[in-house]
């Protein structure tokens, strides 16, 4: 939608190719995702956000309905942030007010960064500059703005032959110097793209208290990916021993077999869920405290640690191909639980519970949610029994009903959630306040289905904020 209509003009809005006939103004050129290098010019306004009424309309997660707004004229632009979810920033710092920019300055919406070009005025118009700035903003700015009024003085100019000459001189000299930088501006070859390096060599500190934040992180090689080309490395901490850890992410363009390693300390856990590009997969989940109990290569400290997805096509030990395999993993999140000690009186307590709401889930949402919790509390209660003992076989046998029955739960959550995102994004794209409405409150009902702390009900819940604005 954003790529067709760079073509026309709205609200004062033309593409940079579109832009012959005007020298007054500013561009705005997109750096990231699917939309980069996209640019668009305006005389003086522009709002950027997810929906039709924004100027410039950008399709990610991290953008709101109206997130930022540019306005200013006569070579003079501010930038403010339009009261969005996750923040505008001025060339990495979050804005709290409305602040002047500056030719070459990065504005960040959500997770897109956007580059801001300042096209000078024509040097024709008048030069009478009416923006009301704090002496802060003037320092920023680093141009003293003088209001003037030149009637009578070009006017004498123009009747003096010698000021006539000058005067035509300068126009001419204007002239080729808006052309310059017309052409600087429009040339392909002299974009500014900003590119962060790959960083698969370096290790993220992983800290379970700020796994929010990873909610709005993709990582791999792919466009709006963090680079992480052959390897995402996340170190973590285990306080103690018994303490289960459990790795949780979202994958997608994993296509081909035995594409992505996830490995512990170094060693196979296992490979990564095949995921197809138009098929992204949410909420996989690897038991690693389980792991390292039943394979002896697989060793989990107290300590430091360090879990790995390694993309064996890019990887230089393992390379295929060109080794340019896109990949992406999200939604990650490590969660360590102290295991408590065995209890078989209330596991069972616990399981007869899990099962009443597991029958029971279709009557009410929040039976999914009770069902999942309840046999989550059953696995770690019998964790540390002696379950092959011959007298605990009934408990043994509740273990891997549990286990096997949290597959099936996280499955229809899974696709609960997926339809869930599309009528979100649906709804991005339309103004019908009635429609919203409904959609909103359907949301906020589907989100009782998930536990407080799953990575798919927080993702919902910031969605149903942004759909609050």
């Amino acid at each position: 939608m954003a790529q067709q209509r760079r073509h026309h003009n709205r609200s004062g809005r033309s593409s940079a190719k579109g832009r012959k006939d005007s020298a007054t103004g500013f561009m705005l050129t997109i750096q990231d995702g699917r939309q980069r290098g996209e640019e668009y010019f305006f005389e003086s306004d522009a709002t950027v956000g997810r929906t039709d009424e924004n100027s410039i309309i950008l399709i990610d997660d991290s953008i709101s309905r109206r997130h930022s707004h540019v306005f200013g004229k006569r070579g003079v632009f501010m930038v403010e942030d339009a009261g969005s979810s996750n923040g505008t920033r001025l060339n990495g710092k979050i804005l709290g007010q409305p602040e002047v920019l500056k030719d070459g300055d990065y504005i960040t919406c959500g997770t897109v960064n956007l580059m801001f070009t300042n096209i000078e005025a024509d040097a024709a118009g008048d030069p009478t500059v009416v923006i009301s700035l704090t002496d802060k903003q003037k320092e920023k700015l680093d141009t003293e703005i003088v209001q003037l009024s030149l009637g009578d003085k070009v006017a004498q100019m123009w009747g003096n032959p010698r000021g006539r000459l000058m005067m035509m001189a300068s126009a001419i000299l204007v002239a080729l110097l808006l052309g310059g930088l017309l052409l600087k501006v429009i040339a392909p070859k002299k974009s500014k793209v900003k590119v962060i390096p790959d960083q698969s060599e370096f290790a993220i500190d992983y800290r379970e208290a700020n796994w929010g934040s990873f909610l709005e992180n993709f990582f791999g090689q792919c466009s709006g990916c963090m680079p992480h080309k052959s390897s995402l490395k996340l170190v973590f901490q285990v306080a103690a021993p018994d303490t289960r850890v459990v790795l949780s992410y979202a994958a997608g363009m994993i296509e081909k077999d035995k594409e992505v390693d996830i490995l512990l300390n170094g060693a196979r856990v296992r490979y990564a869920e095949w995921a197809p590009p138009n098929q992204p997969k949410y909420n996989f989940m690897v038991d690693l405290y389980r792991a390292a109990k039943q394979n002896p290569k697989i060793k989990l400290n107290v300590g430091e640690n360090t879990i790995e997805f390694r993309n064996l096509y890019n990887h230089p030990d393992t390379r295929q191909g060109d080794g340019n395999e896109e990949w992406v993993v999200f939604y990650v999140r490590i969660k360590t639980t102290q295991l408590p000690k065995p209890n078989l009186e209330k596991a069972s307590e616990d399981y007869s519970l899990a099962k009443q709401r597991f029958e029971q889930r279709e009557l009410n949402p929040t039976n999914y949610r009770e069902a999942l919790i309840k046999f989550y509390r059953v696995i770690d209660l019998l964790e540390l029994a002696e379950l092959e003992k011959p007298e605990n076989g009934q408990f043994n046998a509740m273990y891997k009903d549990s286990s096997r029955t949290i597959g099936i739960l996280n499955r229809e959550l899974d696709h609960l959630f997926e339809i869930s995102l599309g009528k979100a994004q649906e709804l991005a794209r339309t103004d019908d306040v009635k429609e919203m409405k409904r959609t909103k409150l359907d949301l906020q009902e589907k989100v009782e289905n998930f536990p407080p702390e799953d990575p798919r009900r927080q993702k919902l819940e910031l969605i149903i904020r942004d759909l609050s604005e």
